[in-house]
């Protein structure tokens, strides 16, 4: 008979860690326990940006009787979770949304809308919250490089023809330029951009018998000449690597630009998440809830740093989510926040 094993994976180590011993005002270096490796990954000492809100059925929740959405992260290492906007005390509805973590880690570019207002891109101190800019209407987020920040806009708003194209924005001059023009029937619900893989987005056509929610590549170069020109990539410059009978959403780059995860699911049945390996097509989906609680759903996958972990949300749709870590290699699942189900979150962010 052939013994097997597995060496734990880092993160496996991390949830036995026992993180009282961390306390948030501590500086790096810190004594490791004995047998963990010197050679930490670079994910392991980051913040997962998110955003979230209350679901107050019974009573406050953190001091909150309303869901107003505000920007949170939690450390990967020790779980303790950061509130980094807060409008708890608002009398009118105030959501901060969808943060994305500027190149240099030291803001954050979100949503913002207060009321019935559009929803604007601004960008925030990771420490404190203050808005540094308030730059344009538009919604999702993510930057391209130092200066720049893509996001989603609409087209022809308040009409039937109604969509989202992506669209650029410079930060020092506020100059924008559309990257996309999808035309009619077509929407972007969501995007992903890796410096030489290329834009990937969630494309959606919603009309029809059939709607069709896919995953799309715009190349790198396409987007670099859209945004010295003017002119936006058309439909027929997208790649779609997945197909029309797939269901896929929320798309996010691995480091090395060759997978990208993403969120599927089938007609009536609970949402997934999975990776997508470029080169072959195929789709390795990531082990759902038990079987004790096999409604509950898994969305919007994100990839560590260095690619070896998702980190991704699960809970029941529209009601609460908790965040979840997922070692590919090993299959390790391990929860990182515990909102005894009184929360919401997702947008995640690594």
């Amino acid at each position: 008979m052939v013994r097997r094993f597995t060496v734990p994976g880092i993160d496996e180590v991390a949830s036995r860690l026992p993180v009282d011993r961390f306390k948030p005002s501590v500086t790096f270096p810190i004594r490791r326990p004995p047998g963990v490796s010197s050679k930490l990954p670079p994910w392991f000492f980051r913040e997962i940006a998110y955003f979230s809100y209350a679901i107050p059925t019974t009573g406050p929740v953190d001091g909150e009787t309303t869901a107003q959405e505000d920007i949170f992260t939690v450390s990967v290492l020790t779980g303790t979770v950061r509130r980094i906007t807060d409008d708890r005390s608002l009398a009118e509805m105030k959501s901060d949304r969808d943060p994305a973590w500027s190149p240099t880690h030291t803001s954050l570019a979100i949503h913002t809308a207060t009321g019935g207002e559009e929803s604007r891109i601004a960008v925030i101190d990771r420490a404190t919250g203050a808005v540094l800019q308030n730059l344009v209407p538009g919604h999702s987020p993510e930057w391209l490089d130092d200066d720049t920040i893509l996001y989603l806009g609409i087209v022809e708003p308040g009409t039937e023809d109604a969509r989202a194209d992506v669209f650029c924005v410079d930060t020092a001059t506020v100059t924008v330029t559309r990257i996309t023009d999808v035309g009619l029937g077509g929407s972007i619900g969501s995007i992903s951009w890796h410096p030489s893989a290329g834009l990937a987005v969630g494309y959606t056509e919603e009309a029809g018998p059939s709607p069709r929610y896919s995953i799309a590549v715009i190349p790198a170069a396409a987007v670099g000449m859209a945004r010295s020109t003017g002119s936006p990539v058309v439909r027929a410059g997208f790649t779609f690597v997945t197909s029309a009978e797939t269901l896929a959403a929320t798309p996010d780059w691995s480091p090395s630009g060759d997978r990208i995860a993403v969120s599927t699911w089938t007609d009536g049945g609970p949402g997934r998440v999975g990776i997508l390996t470029i080169a072959t097509s195929s789709l390795d989906l990531v082990a759902g809830p038990g079987p004790a609680e096999p409604t509950l759903r898994d969305f919007g996958p994100v990839f560590s740093r260095d690619g070896r972990l998702l980190a991704f949300t699960r809970g029941e749709e529209d009601e609460w989510s908790e965040i979840w870590l997922h070692t590919i290699a090993s299959g390790h699942h391990r929860q990182l926040t515990d909102d005894g189900r009184s929360r919401f979150k997702g947008s995640l962010d690594w």
